[in-house]
């Protein structure tokens, strides 16, 4: 039976996103903008190139004079000036005239092409023997031909690369506007979690989501602040979520968001006044949680399975991050491909499996269980495969991959 009361993924996005807003705009040095996402626009101040230039090592000098040059019949030139990078000649070619020039030497006035040095041989009385003749504007780079000066470069909302600083730099620019980075906040509850390093009693697990989710948010272009273990106690739960959401602009907490005496995470958020929008959708696996607002601010309380909670931070938590953040694009890379074998989903809601692609670009199901608590499956799959409820997927039925977010995903 389908559970028709329940959201989708996408039911759920448009309960979460309208919610969410940027944060401010700040100035920013270009050399620690990177990964920064742009606030304003941005405009050329100059022309790529600012000038014409030469393209290649050589001579510039009139197409016309070596029209009719060859191996066999080289024309004769008289070398007036050589013209490094960085230089401007002192003197227009004439004809019967060149100017060495080197790549990215401006061209000297009266020049309209450059013959590549290779081409060429230097006689013992200075002259320049041209060996390949050229056509007009050869090995020549115009003015504005990469990009004319007010022209829209960069886009407001997008998340800054190493290739958007390198041409800010060659434009000259040294400062932009960009958006604030989220602060997040990390609370991970549970009786039954010690700190990885500690020695480990009997029916105790090491806690991972803390980990686990810092480094998704540092991936994800947030700043996280990930606090220490909360207990399974009301009283303890309430007072660090009252705490921490006053420190953040956004708070996830990992467990206690199902419906059983020990989940304390809705009671906590009404107790504190806060307002929960959404609580379970119809996936697998992240079924139990939850958008809330409190003080204002989001809340996303995960799964505390730690499949779960990297799906639905995937899935939920990051689109709203990237809104935050004031990117213009709000979800994950995805890629297309065909299944390997079959992939059947019997039950009543969407399953996100682990997939990995393999050296044939096929999709296979990662190996190692798909249970919500298996990291192993987690770690050997490159990103999720979602299969609707009651269906079956046949070899070779493309299919679309949603990817794990990668170290530098800008």
């Amino acid at each position: 039976m389908l559970l028709p009361m329940l959201p989708t993924v996408e039911d759920a996005r448009k309960t979460i996103l309208p919610l969410i807003s940027a944060l401010n705009k700040v100035p920013v040095d270009t050399s620690s903008a990177l990964g920064r996402v742009l606030a304003d626009a941005i405009q050329a101040p100059i022309c790529l190139p600012h000038w014409d230039n030469a393209s290649v090592d050589g001579y510039a000098l009139r197409a016309e004079d070596v029209s009719q040059a060859s191996i066999n019949t080289p024309v004769s030139l008289s070398l007036q000036e050589a013209v490094p990078a960085g230089q401007t000649a002192q003197k227009p070619v004439e004809k019967g005239t060149c100017c060495r020039v080197f790549t990215g030497s401006p061209m000297p006035p009266g020049a309209d092409a450059v013959v590549m040095q290779e081409d060429t041989k230097v006689t013992s009385e200075g002259s320049v023997l041209v060996m390949e003749c050229v056509r007009p504007f050869e090995y020549v780079r115009f003015r504005g031909e990469d990009i004319q000066a007010g022209k829209q470069v960069i886009d407001k909302g997008k998340r800054l690369t190493p290739f958007d600083l390198g041409l800010m730099s060659a434009l000259g620019i040294t400062q932009c506007q960009v958006y604030e980075p989220p602060k997040v906040g990390v609370i991970v509850t549970g009786s039954e979690c010690v700190e990885a390093g500690q020695p480990l009693p009997p029916g105790k697990i090491y806690e991972s989501n803390g980990l686990l989710l810092q480094s998704l948010l540092v991936q994800a272009g947030a700043n996280p602040c990930v606090f220490p273990i909360v207990l399974d106690e009301l009283k303890d739960t309430k007072e660090r979520m009252a705490a921490a959401i006053h420190e953040c602009d956004l708070l996830i907490t990992s467990g206690g968001v199902s419906v059983g005496e020990h989940d304390h995470i809705k009671p906590a958020i009404k107790a504190l006044g806060g307002t929960i929008h959404l609580w379970r959708m119809r996936m697998k696996p992240g079924k139990p949680m939850v958008f809330a607002q409190l003080c204002g601010k989001p809340v996303f309380g995960l799964p505390g399975n730690p499949v779960s909670a990297a799906v639905t931070f995937v899935l939920m938590v990051y689109p709203a991050l990237q809104k935050m953040s004031g990117c213009h694009s709000w979800d994950l890379p995805q890629c297309v491909g065909k299944l390997a074998h079959a992939i059947e989903n019997q039950e009543d809601r969407h399953h996100f499996t682990r997939v990995r692609i393999d050296e044939e670009g096929l999709i296979r199901l990662a190996e190692g269980r798909q249970a919500s608590h298996a990291l192993g499956s987690l770690t050997l799959s490159d990103g999720l495969l979602a299969i609707p409820e009651q269906t079956r997927l046949e070899a070779q039925t493309e299919v679309r991959v949603i990817r794990w977010p990668r170290l530098g995903n800008f």
